[in-house]
């Protein structure tokens, strides 16, 4: 969950950042989540088991900072996201079912929120790393996750990482550092 709601960060951020407009072609669920790195978002039952959290978080990019305070449950065939800023206000909700994505989202988000996009750094975050490994299309990408630390990388360059706070699973924190893209996603979750 924490990395969905890194994934909503990611792509605010990522409208911020310049990150490429998404190609012609690009289904529904996959997102590119580095140069020349797609993603495809895996079935919700691929996070092998059943949660239900709350997470806060912020995402830093160039100096500015960005909240968001979202509710994520996950079933074996089903995914549901609603983020809210700080006023309150209702900026997205996101259902993944049967493998397709449903968004609404805020008049005031920018166009380039993509379900996908949000999914893609959830799964990045918080998804076992032979899940995550297989949901990137270009099998030179590795992904490994070490004394609370998950890298991916390319020819021994980091792309992304993730720092975990003390815990286990989706009860604890986590920094995602696009270092491909050039923003930070801290979040802090808790099982409901």
């Amino acid at each position: 969950m924490k990395a969905l709601s890194a994934l909503l960060l990611a792509l605010l951020l990522a409208a911020c950042a310049g990150v490429p407009k998404p190609p012609p072609g690009l289904g529904e669920n996959q997102a590119i989540v580095a140069p020349k790195t797609v993603l495809t978002i895996p079935p919700p039952s691929a996070a092998g088991r059943s949660v239900d959290l709350a997470q806060s978080i912020v995402a830093k990019f160039h100096g500015r900072s960005y909240a968001l305070d979202m509710q994520i449950a996950i079933a074996p065939d089903r995914l549901d996201l609603v983020a809210m800023d700080g006023f309150g206000r209702r900026a997205m909700t996101v259902t993944w079912k049967d493998g397709v994505p449903s968004i609404q989202k805020a008049e005031w988000l920018p166009p380039v929120f993509r379900p996908a996009d949000i999914l893609a750094s959830f799964v990045i975050a918080y998804w076992p790393d032979d899940v995550v490994k297989a949901a990137i299309t270009d099998p030179s990408v590795q992904v490994s996750t070490k004394d609370g630390v998950r890298r991916i990388s390319r020819g021994g360059k980091n792309l992304i990482t993730v720092t975990y706070g003390a815990g286990e699973g989706w009860n604890r924190s986590a920094v995602l550092t696009n270092e491909a893209f050039g923003y930070e996603i801290a979040i802090q979750s808790a099982e409901n």
